[in-house]
This record gives structure tokens, sequence and C-alpha cells, in this order.
């Protein structure tokens, strides 16, 4: 088509590379409930250039075309993304995020135990991620006498506080498996991890691929197929808790009623039929995402 106003279907990964050249380059970009991408102030040339790299196809008009006009529109820009690395013992998952990063084209920074315990996270960040890690080893890491003393440790209480402050202040926290343990335990989140309550012989799953079912109209849903599968390895599966909390908890994917396992091997499926994989909890500013796959 011609036209200086441009729109592209949101469908996941490679759409994000797209979206994070388009921002790069200052254009104003917008999400639409109906997964698609509404781009203003973009040459055609940057287009097509993209459009021939990712094998995406935009379309160009005069205005949006139809359906999408009438569509409430959600800006977005650059985000500012922080990732926690602890200083020993490794993380593979933490190096793995980085990767997948990389691979979208998000830039970041990686944090370590003091920059998240002095605080003053907000001014510099908009979403922190913590990989998958057990709460303990986030907070207290390792103490042990030959570690060198600026490598000791953990984010400490102090850490956990400067998070909690962060996501007060318009932050979004988002946790990854174990990780998610951290939030559920130190945050005001009406969620609870089923994963823990279960022993072993009544749950366990060594690297399964699961089916879940996405909520395709929240924002972080959108450009997922409704459903679809994800890989599950001994990570926390949530249930969201009745209360007075003010805060309000989404479940953006869950797990089917029934036939859970798509491929491998799981014991205890039943107990994870129906409850949530994904969830969102709005602060009001600030926003927690926890990822128990």
């Amino acid at each position: 088509g011609s036209g200086n106003r441009f729109v592209f279907e949101y469908t996941g990964a490679d759409s994000a590379i797209a979206v994070n050249r388009l921002l790069k380059e200052g254009v104003k970009v917008a999400f639409t409930p109906s997964s698609h991408v509404v781009v203003d102030g973009a040459g055609r040339s940057l287009l097509e250039d993209i459009a021939r790299d990712l094998g995406m196809t935009f379309t160009a008009a005069e205005a949006p075309p139809p359906g999408v006009p009438d569509e409430p529109k959600q800006a977005v820009r650059m985000p500012r993304v922080a990732i926690y690395q602890p200083w020993t013992g490794g993380n593979i998952d933490e190096g793995w995020t980085r990767w997948v990063l990389e691979q979208y084209e998000f830039p970041y920074t990686s944090v370590h135990n003091a920059d998240l315990r002095s605080g003053g996270l907000r001014r510099r960040f908009d979403a922190i991620i913590l990989p998958d890690q057990p709460p303990r080893e986030i907070v207290d890491g390792n103490l042990g006498a030959a570690i060198r003393p600026e490598y000791r440790g953990g984010i400490g209480d102090a850490g956990v506080d400067s998070l909690q402050r962060f996501v007060s202040e318009g932050g979004t926290l988002i946790a990854l498996g174990a990780a998610s343990d951290l939030v559920v335990d130190r945050f005001p989140v009406p969620v609870r991890d089923q994963k823990r309550a279960l022993r072993r012989e009544q749950h366990f799953a060594p690297g399964a691929i699961l089916r879940i079912q996405v909520d395709t109209s929240h924002p972080l849903g959108y450009g997922m197929a409704a459903d679809t599968y994800g890989f599950y390895n001994n990570s926390p599966f949530f249930t969201l808790v009745d209360g007075f909390n003010t805060n309000k908890a989404s479940v953006i994917a869950r797990y089917p009623n029934e036939e859970v396992l798509a491929s491998g091997w799981l014991r205890g499926e039943d107990a994870m039929a129906g409850r949530a994989a994904v969830v969102a909890v709005d602060f009001k500013p600030g926003h927690i995402v926890l990822f128990g796959l």
C-alpha cells in the first residue's frame, strides 16, 4: 500500500525485533488489543529493510486498516532493562536470559548485589529481571570465608527492600522460575506457589513440554497463540489467593484442566491442572510478573 502510516501483525519474538529496531530509530510505536502494531513517523525505506531482513509484511495506508482505528492503542518505548547477575556460583538461566535479550535486540544492564542494595533503581531502570534461582541463594548468596569480601553474600534484606521500593515507584519486576518464590514470600502478592506443598512422590517433572492456555486479551499475551506450549522443569505453578489484598492479580497463562502433558515425563499432572503458569500483579503504578515456566 501507500501512505505514511504503517501497521503489522505482532506475532511474538521476531516481531519484537522489529519493534526494537523502530524504537531505536525514534519511531512512534503502539500496540492494539488485536495484536497489531501501529507505526507513525517511519520512513518507507526503513520498513522495507526490516521487512526484507525479518520476512515480515507491513501494510501502508493514509489511515490504519479497517478495524484498527477504533481500537485503543498502547504506546511503547524502549525499556531500560536490568538483569540480576550473582557474583558466585554462576547461574545458567541468567546466561541464557541474557542471550535471549541479545537475540531479540533488547539493550540491558547487568546488576549485582551492591547495585540492588544501594537503591535508586527506579531512576535507572523500567524493568528488572530475576533469573531462575532459589530465594535463599538470591538473598544470602555465598558466605564462604574463601570468597573475596566484595563478592561475598547476596542482595540481603536491603536488596529486597530496594526491589520493593522499585515496584512501589512504578517499576516492573520480572521473576523467572524459582525466583518467583522470593516475590511470593517477600511481596504483598495474592499468589501461592502450589508446587512447594508437594513432595517429590506427589509431583515431579525433570523436564517436560506442557500445554498452556494464554489470555491473548492481556497486553502480556499479545501475539501469542491462545493454545500453545511451554517448557517446565520442577518450577513453581500458582493459584490466586482470595483476601483483602488490593493488588490485582491476573492469570496470563494457565495449564488446561486436562491433558497438561504434551511431551516428556510428568508425575502428578492432576496437581497442575487448571493452575496458573504466568501471573501478573498490578501494584499501581508498578507491576510484578511471575513466570513459573
